[in-house]
C-alpha cells in the first residue's frame, strides 16, 4: 500500500495545470481613430497704428455658423475658430479712409498689407493629422501719403480669403501638391 500511494504522492506533485481561454480581446491594442474630425483655423489680419488713425477697417468673417462682422480697433486682428467637418471658413477685410481724413503726399506712414493664417485638421479627441502656417510675416512697409491713399481707394488694402474642408479634412486653398 505505502508504494502506490508514494506513486500517488509523486504523480500529483509533478502534474502541472493550465488554464486555457481566449484573453487576446483584453490584450489587444486599440487602434487610435484618425478619422478627421474637425477643422481649425487661427487668422490673421495684421495692422500699423498709422493704419488705425487714419482708416475705418472692417472684417466680415464666417466661423462656420453664419456671417458677422467687427470693426477692427487693435493692431492686429485675430480669430481662431474650430468646427466640425465639413465646414468653411471665410475672412473678408475692408480698409476706407476715415471721413475727412486727408493724407500729406510727404509724410510717410507705415502699413501692412498681409494676413497668416494657421490651420489644422483633427479627430474627434483632438488628435492632430495635419495643419500648416500660410501667409506673410506682418512686417510693416511704409508709403508716402499720396501713395498710401492710391493703396486704401483702389482697394489693394481689401483682402478675401476662403478655406472650405470637406468631410475628410481637405481644403484645396491649403492643400498644395507636394
Amino acid at each position: 500500500m505505502m508504494t502506490l500511494a508514494a506513486v500517488l504522492c509523486c504523480a500529483m506533485t509533478t502534474t502541472v495545470f493550465t488554464a486555457c481561454g481566449d484573453d487576446d480581446d483584453d490584450n489587444t491594442p486599440k487602434q487610435p481613430d484618425n478619422t478627421p474630425a474637425y477643422a481649425e483655423v487661427s487668422f490673421t489680419f495684421w495692422g500699423t497704428q498709422d493704419l488705425l488713425d487714419i482708416a475705418d477697417m472692417t472684417v466680415t468673417y464666417n466661423d462656420g455658423t453664419g456671417d458677422k462682422t467687427e470693426t477692427v480697433t487693435t493692431v492686429d486682428w485675430v480669430k481662431t475658430f474650430k468646427a466640425p467637418l465639413p465646414v468653411s471658413f471665410k475672412f473678408e477685410r475692408k480698409v476706407t479712409l476715415k471721413e475727412g481724413v486727408t493724407l500729406s503726399d510727404d509724410q510717410t506712414y507705415s502699413y501692412v498689407n498681409s494676413h497668416q493664417t494657421i490651420y489644422k485638421v483633427t479627430t474627434a479627441n483632438g488628435t492632430s493629422i495635419k495643419g500648416g502656417t500660410i501667409g506673410g510675416s506682418g512686417k510693416p512697409s511704409n508709403l508716402k501719403g499720396d501713395q498710401l491713399n492710391l493703396v486704401i481707394t483702389q482697394g489693394r488694402m481689401d483682402a478675401s480669403c476662403t478655406y472650405d474642408f470637406d468631410k475628410d479634412g481637405k481644403c484645396p486653398q491649403l492643400d498644395f501638391p507636394e
